[in-house]
């Protein structure tokens, strides 16, 4: 990564280097700052950084490394807002892996942010993941944005032609979609209410790890099967990431909590072992589904020393 940020200009270095330690969120100032200083538009300035997201890719299976910057939808007044790095995780079983769109959409969730306003992507998203963005709040206007050079004869250049941008509506990426509507859902993937869904824990814990995988259980987005999930994940040096379950309304796009909470920790922290991993804790509301095996299944693949910390909840009565 900081080889990566000397390939830009002095004067923007510093500003880029606040990805490495806010968890691959660059603030809506430092955008607006670096976009004056090198005279470009947001849109360039995420093509631009999609090499440091694809930087935090794990893709030992492919050797296929993908970034994605993802735009929130909470501007500060000027047009601009945070933008928040992804790369693809891939994991022994392929179809499990986490893609790039889904790793920066899940980044913004937990950053508070309520919808993503566009995505530069090193390449065209695929079928996957174009039915999860979907599901996103904000999908209706939502821009998908790629390097020029890379984009298809389907996307359009930008408004300026020295940007090396290429946009296209999710829409029409997407036609004839089928989505939350089609199953009777009105709500969409970060529209969640402040309340959250008011699961408490079925045996009592005062343990703070515990406590903050409740707390992203309430947040999570599980509209199909009241499936609520959150992991929390505790490293060796003490420091916690959490994730979110998010459902998907064609099932298998969907994000499972520690997926979302393993993709924070390697963005927080770039040289990161897996043995670093010392607790995971994971709080529920079972129902017809369950993201325990499958918890159980990929914390596994990533570390055997671990046991998985298994918490049900249940929605207040």
């Amino acid at each position: 990564m900081k080889s990566l940020i000397n390939n830009f200009p002095n004067e923007v270095r510093s500003d880029l280097s606040s990805l490495i330690d806010n968890g691959g969120v660059l603030r809506a100032e430092k955008c607006e700052h670096i976009c004056q200083l090198l005279s470009i538009s947001i849109e360039n300035l995420m093509v631009k950084l999609l090499p440091l997201a694809a930087s935090y890719s794990k893709s030992e299976l492919s050797s296929y490394k993908v970034g994605a910057v993802a735009q929130g939808i909470d501007t500060k007044g000027n047009g601009i807002s945070d933008l928040y790095f992804g790369a693809n995780l891939e994991f022994s079983s392929l179809y499990n892996s986490l893609h790039a769109e889904q790793a920066a959409v899940s980044n913004a969730w937990l950053d508070g942010q309520k919808g993503i306003r566009s995505i530069a992507v090193s390449g065209a998203p695929c079928g996957h993941c174009r039915q999860f963005l979907k599901e996103v709040a904000g999908n209706n206007d939502l821009q998908i944005i790629l390097p020029a050079d890379s984009a298809s004869e389907i996307f359009l250049p930008g408004e300026n032609p020295e940007d090396n941008v290429a946009t296209i509506d999710l829409s029409k990426l997407l036609p004839a979609a089928f989505g939350p509507l089609d199953l009777g859902c009105e709500q969409l993937m970060m529209e969640a209410t402040e309340e959250g869904h008011q699961l408490e824990l079925t045996r009592q814990s005062d343990s703070y790890l515990v406590l903050q995988a409740l707390l992203a259980a309430n947040r999570s987005y599980a509209p199909y099967s009241s499936n609520y999930a959150g992991c929390a994940l505790e490293m060796k040096t003490g420091e916690i990431f959490c994730g979110q379950y998010a459902e998907n309304a064609a099932h298998n796009p969907s994000l499972s909590p520690y997926s979302s909470a393993l993709s924070k920790m390697i963005l927080s922290m770039p040289e990161f072992d897996y043995d670093d991993i010392a607790r995971l804790v994971l709080v529920e509301s079972p129902t017809m589904v369950s993201q325990k095996s499958i918890t159980t299944t990929l914390l596994l693949a990533c570390n055997k020393d671990v046991e998985l910390e298994y918490f049900a909840a249940d929605v207040k009565s």
